[in-house]
């Protein structure tokens, strides 16, 4: 078996809590160094996973140590220079969400990627979760009938933070739309194998005074006809919302909630109850649904393991690069208020 070397640009934060514990679940993966801006920081995850190099300048660490894998972890205002700079070095990129600041800048990315024929891929992980895949066969199937309108609802408690590279926009490109909505665009994409052709929204602060917006709801129209609601917030605790995702079609329903985040939990609710003759009197009741749930797999190392095979088999597919690229551009503008 054939090993994959990898550097880690980023080495703090999800990288240590969740993308250097999933690689590492895999035998054929091999972390070969590790980089974060902060010296201490590169110098205790290397300690912590037993990795022999470690260094506070990233093409210092591409210079020195060979790899055919970089994972990039850094703050969304580094993700074009890093990735760039991976690919300086021959280096496939698995890179974290979003892709970039900017639709201008992240289509640089992929484009240098492509010329390159060098793999890249942007860790939407939420759609390797095992409901997420249920709901993807139930709809492709024709389950719910002809889809009408989806709903998802995603949030986090985010306040003021001293320092907080996400709260600056100049760093983030954004707030809960940049950080959350993305998720949620990205698995209307790969569940309905539709596109988000028009979108109108509102947002802004309304609980914390930093620089990104904290709250934002995003109504959409897709090319193949669907409605489609996202609501995300840095203001809902944490407790107070297990995030939904609801699709309705003419013929069934999916409701599932608590999926939406970094683990395959959750709970999906399908049912499958076309209408037949008009109720005139509406004395309904809610049919019963046929239930599924989270198989607590790893969603971090099931796309590390798709992106490994992609490498392996020198078969290249930017689908996902060209579907987070758009979702950048439709991010772009509703900033922008087009």
């Amino acid at each position: 078996m054939k090993k994959i070397k990898w550097c880690i640009i980023g080495a703090g934060g999800i990288a240590d809590r969740r993308a250097i514990p999933a690689l590492l679940c895999d035998k054929q993966n091999e972390i070969v160094a590790v980089m974060d801006k902060v010296d201490a920081v590169a110098k205790q995850i290397a300690e912590k996973y037993g990795v022999e190099h470690y260094y506070s300048n990233a093409e210092e660490m591409l210079a020195a140590v060979p790899c055919d894998a970089v994972y990039i972890a850094t703050p969304v205002f580094c993700h074009y220079e890093h990735a760039m700079l991976a690919l300086k070095y021959n280096a496939h990129v698995f890179m974290e969400k979003p892709l970039a600041l900017n639709y201008k800048e992240g289509k640089k990315i992929v484009d240098a990627f492509k010329s390159k024929n060098k793999q890249l891929i942007i860790g939407y992980m939420m759609g390797y979760h095992n409901l997420h895949c249920k709901a993807h066969q139930l709809v492709q199937a024709g389950k719910l009938g002809s889809i009408n309108t989806v709903r998802l609802q995603f949030s986090c408690w985010y306040p003021e933070i001293p320092g907080a590279w996400r709260q600056q926009k100049s760093m983030s490109g954004g707030g809960c739309i940049m950080d959350l909505a993305v998720h949620c665009m990205e698995l209307f994409y790969n569940i309905t194998g539709d596109r988000i052709a028009e979108c109108k929204s509102f947002f802004g602060n309304k609980t914390f005074s930093y620089e990104v917006e904290d709250s934002a709801v995003i109504t959409f129209r897709s090319k193949n006809g669907i409605y489609g609601i996202i609501d995300v917030n840095f203001n809902i605790p944490d407790n107070c919302s297990s995030a939904k995702l609801e699709i309705y079609g003419t013929e069934g329903s999916i409701y599932a909630e608590g999926t939406l985040g970094q683990e395959e939990a959750g709970r999906l609710k399908y049912i499958y109850s076309p209408q037949g003759a008009y109720e005139a009197q509406q004395n309904r009741s809610v049919a019963k649904p046929q239930l599924f749930y989270g198989k607590k797999g790893n969603i971090y190392l099931k796309q590390f393991k798709a992106f490994n095979k992609l490498i392996l088999s020198q078969n290249r597919d930017y689908t996902n690069a060209d579907r987070a690229l758009e979702i950048q551009g439709i991010c772009d503008s509703i900033y922008n208020g087009k």
